[in-house]
């Protein structure tokens, strides 16, 4: 399974997404599939499946909220981690 995937398959736990929207540029936070509490636990279910943690300034970034970003950003970071 790729990063993709692992991250629709947390989204989609409550509402499916419609297979219209461009999952590359979809704000997932202000679409309403993560509200504000749900994001922690979205943090922890995508760090505890990749081996990985995220910064706060990561955390802190529009660009996390955007699956197409964020693929980017755990693709990076799994990749960095496998190297160390």
């Amino acid at each position: 399974m790729n990063v993709q995937d692992v991250i629709l398959k947390l989204l989609q736990k409550k509402y499916t997404i419609d297979q219209n929207i461009d999952i590359e540029s979809l704000n997932y936070v202000e679409n309403g599939y993560v509200d504000s509490l749900g994001i922690i636990q979205f943090v922890v279910e995508l760090e505890e499946e990749f081996g990985i943690e995220f910064t706060d300034k990561e955390l802190s970034d529009p660009d996390f909220k955007i699956v197409g970003k964020l693929v980017k950003l755990i693709e990076s970071k799994v990749m960095n981690h496998e190297k160390s």
